[in-house]
């Protein structure tokens, strides 16, 4: 697959969609009646509810692969959970800084957000 297709899609998906990303401080399932989530669970899409849920205590980057796996189950409900996980792993490993500062941008915490405006010393 083309990755600046693949990206443009998952773009789309983000921004038309009306997904909340939900930052979150535990991953559970908010109907347990439909779904049981396995251990180690990093994220849950719930398209009744319009919100992505994805655990905060990930690092950025994670949090990034996790927005990218929950966005393709969105586009492709076919694929299993292997193929899922693969194509948003590659994706990931392709994205350009550009396409990566956007996914990051909807995954931000509070902290991150501090971390990045703490200033850097200068080379001289």
């Amino acid at each position: 697959m083309d990755i600046g297709r693949e990206f443009n899609l998952l773009k789309k998906a983000l921004l038309i969609s009306g997904y909340e990303i939900c930052l979150v401080k535990t991953v559970r399932n908010p109907r347990p009646y439909t779904l049981i989530l396995a251990r180690g669970t990093k994220g849950y899409l719930a398209p009744d509810d319009f919100k992505i849920y994805i655990d905060r205590n990930l690092g950025l980057n994670d949090r990034v692969i996790t927005l990218i796996h929950e966005l393709l189950h969105e586009l492709h409900p076919i694929w299993g959970e292997r193929r899922v996980e693969s194509e948003a792993q590659r994706i990931f490993r392709h994205l350009n800084v550009s396409q990566l500062g956007f996914l990051q941008f909807f995954v931000l915490t509070p902290r991150d957000t501090r971390n990045f405006m703490v200033p850097q010393p200068v080379a001289v």
